[in-house]
């Protein structure tokens, strides 16, 4: 049983089929025509790429072009970032409320990341760590779902914390006994 070598279907008794006159392998008459020749990498019967006849602009996508949900400036579809400094998550169109949203998740995200650097840097203190560990510890726990896309790290940072601050707890508990 043949197969095309560019859509790799069955070739069926009764289809139009072209073999390669170099290189004998069979094609879809369709598929020989649509690439403009054989597709078998090195035959003489290659098809040959062409450049574009105009530059093609980066960023340009399909065509299509979408409003900036920031400026309401038309930009290309397939653009993340508008040149009025507006990132988008994503390449689909935005409406300005989601845009919003992202923004207020993005900002959350990051006031989240800095509140547990700084609650880990305190909990690396003796004697800030019984105050700030646990502080860390709930607060990553509250913010979890935020945190889940950033790869664990501040989860650790603020669950560390909360242990670093148990175990400093343990050790004043355990000297101020001592005296």
């Amino acid at each position: 049983m043949a197969r095309c070598s560019i859509c790799y279907t069955v070739l069926s008794a009764g289809e139009p089929v072209t073999a390669c006159p170099d290189c004998k392998t069979d094609y879809h008459k369709t598929c020989w025509d649509e690439i403009g020749g054989c597709g078998s990498y090195g035959c003489k019967q290659a098809a040959v790429a062409q450049k574009p006849p105009v530059p093609v602009l980066v960023g340009a996508g399909w065509g299509d072009t979408k409003p900036c949900p920031s400026c309401t400036r038309q930009i290309s579809s397939s653009l993340l970032v508008c040149s009025c400094g507006a990132k988008f998550p994503w390449a689909d169109p935005m409406t300005p409320a989601e845009y919003m949203t992202s923004l207020a998740r993005d900002q959350g995200i990051k006031s989240a990341r800095t509140a547990l650097i700084w609650l880990f840097l305190l909990s690396l203190i003796g004697i800030t760590a019984p105050v700030a560990g646990p502080i860390a510890g709930f607060y990553a726990f509250r913010k979890r779902n935020e945190l889940a896309g950033t790869g664990g790290t501040y989860l650790a940072m603020g669950y560390g914390s909360a242990a670093i601050g148990a175990f400093y707890t343990i050790l004043i508990v355990i000297i101020a006994l001592g005296h």
